[in-house]
């Protein structure tokens, strides 16, 4: 993996497939910190955030970015 910026690129892997990956990885942290303090609306937006992140990194990688 090569670093720039911050974000770690894996060999082969875009730069726009690595943000989403990155940013899936902070959304999926964001939801490991809100359930330790379980607020039900703050938990259901953080999923949300997630599974978006999700859905985003999914077709980045099936458009072969």
């Amino acid at each position: 993996m090569t670093e720039a910026f911050g974000i770690s690129y894996a060999a082969g892997e875009s730069k726009a497939l690595s943000l989403a990956r990155l940013i899936v990885a902070d959304t999926l942290a964001e939801l490991e910190r809100v359930w330790s303090d379980p607020r039900p609306e703050a938990v259901v937006a953080a999923a949300r955030r997630h599974l978006a992140a999700a859905e985003d990194w999914a077709n980045v990688r099936r458009e072969g970015a």
